[in-house]
């Protein structure tokens, strides 16, 4: 299947496994593939501000205007360094490309201020592959310590898989949700304050993406087999770390992302993003 942002040319799933997804950007010239990885991340910004069916209807005499109005709904401020929208465009982009997802609902559409912070879950997306559909609700985290940020994906799933959370969480989705979504009637449903928990539970995965800065890229500058090993070696030693914080039947999906300094990829994104707010 086609993916939408083409990050594959960017991004190597390198594990890839029921409950773990590793990625890695790797090199050209011996340096960090940093320009790609931020101009693929960076394509996902009108889709992810607009949500999925408002990229259907958008007429060419006004793609310049959207583009620039995309960009200031992630946000207008300099103190971005620990915002959360960047991590968000990251689980966006792996869940699109990677996971054959629709979006369901853009809750950074709905937000009342251009700096607001949005609460909730991180991302709202949906999967139907004729016999199954299941309800994606995400959470990212981009930080500087891999073992800090997986700690808190795992604090994180074990609060939002109560089921007060939920049902409040779904109350506010339930009126959000585009009409032009595929049996829109069954994600009403299955989002329904009555609904059995135990129902809704088999038809959730929880993915979690934890964008971090790496050590390994103070050893490697190239992709060789040693550079493989440390990545694989790291990650499996994060999951272990994760899986050791939380217990839940919930269906859960680890993707880690090691790049070299969060705070570059950031500054670069920041760039970026503000380069479209002044088309």
């Amino acid at each position: 299947m086609a993916k939408p942002f083409e990050s594959d040319l960017v991004l190597n799933e390198h594990i890839k496994e029921s409950n773990l997804r590793v990625y890695h950007v790797g090199f050209e010239a011996n340096k960090f593939r940093l320009t790609p990885l931020v101009e693929v991340i960076r394509k996902v910004i009108p889709e992810f501000a607009f949500g999925y069916h408002a990229g259907m209807s958008i007429p060419y005499t006004e793609v310049i205007e959207r583009i620039v109005e995309a960009a200031n709904t992630v946000y207008l401020t300099d103190k971005y360094q620990k915002r959360g929208e960047f991590g968000e465009l990251i689980l966006h982009l792996l869940l699109r490309d990677f996971c054959n997802t629709i979006p369901l609902v853009s809750k950074i559409y709905f937000k009342d201020a251009h700096n607001a912070t949005v609460h909730g879950f991180d991302g709202i997306h949906i999967t139907d592959d004729g016999s199954t559909k299941k309800l994606w609700l995400g959470e990212s985290k981009l930080y500087k310590d891999g073992i800090e940020g997986v700690k808190e994906l795992a604090k994180d799933v074990l609060n939002h898989v109560k089921g007060d959370y939920l049902k409040k969480e779904f109350e506010l989705i339930r009126r959000k949700i585009p009409q032009e979504i595929p049996d829109i009637e069954y994600w009403l449903d299955l989002m329904h304050k009555h609904k059995n928990l135990d129902k809704v539970f088999d038809s959730i995965i929880i993915p979690l993406v934890c964008t971090y800065s790496s050590p390994i890229f103070k050893d490697h500058n190239d992709n060789t087999e040693e550079y493989f090993d440390a990545i694989e070696k790291e990650c499996r030693a994060l999951f272990d770390t994760f899986n050791k914080k939380v217990e839940t039947e919930v269906d859960l999906l680890l993707f880690l992302l090691p790049v070299p300094d969060k705070d570059d990829l950031n500054n670069e994104l920041d760039q970026k993003l503000k380069y479209m707010q002044k088309i």
